[in-house]
């Protein structure tokens, strides 16, 4: 599966476009007037959020409260800011989602990988472009919600400007990408 995430950073609010095997079946939006980012993710079509993301206080580690349509909460937290490891529980399944060298990132479902994501090199007028490779069993809306987290912590507000360059990680990483993962179909 291929989910393709496209940020529009607008003067008041981030808005993203989202994409799975080239058809739109998400959008997200950051609420504006917060003192910390909240983002909502809607199926196209729906007015209630499928999955409302917060950020909490955490000085320079990521600490995110993912609260689904159910009420369900799972806590997305850092394991290491400088090997750019970080974690979620959602019952009895622990992902794991690591940074690696350049723009990558993959995810870990109880060890086995389950998806990984890229994030484009070079925008023009615009925000980010992520796309994500998954497997088709996959739980897309946390998929969804982790790039979103990354997206916003490492986020540095560069509204306004025509071409973004984007370098990547060239530190530490607590897990080396896979170059041979394939997801499961």
């Amino acid at each position: 599966m291929e989910i393709d995430i496209n940020q529009k950073k607008i003067s008041i609010g981030d808005k993203y476009q989202i994409f799975i095997n080239g058809q739109q079946t998400h959008v997200a939006s950051k609420e504006l007037f917060k003192l910390l980012p909240v983002i909502d993710l809607f199926e196209i079509g729906t007015v209630k959020a499928k999955l409302k993301i917060n950020k909490r206080f955490s000085g320079i580690k990521a600490k995110y409260d993912i609260t689904r349509w159910d009420s369900n909460i799972i806590e997305f937290r850092t394991i290491s800011f400088w090997k750019l490891h970080y974690q979620c529980h959602n019952g009895s399944d622990t992902y794991d989602i690591y940074g690696h060298k350049g723009r990558k990132y993959s995810i870990f479902k109880n060890n086995s990988q389950v998806a990984f994501w890229d994030k484009q090199s070079v925008t023009w007028f615009a925000g980010d472009n992520y796309k994500i490779i998954a497997d088709k069993e996959c739980d897309v809306d946390l998929l969804i919600a982790f790039c979103l987290i990354i997206d916003n912590f490492a986020s540095d507000d560069r509204e306004g400007n025509t071409v973004t360059v984007n370098y990547g990680n060239i530190g530490f990483w607590a897990r080396k990408f896979d170059k041979n993962w394939l997801p499961k179909v």
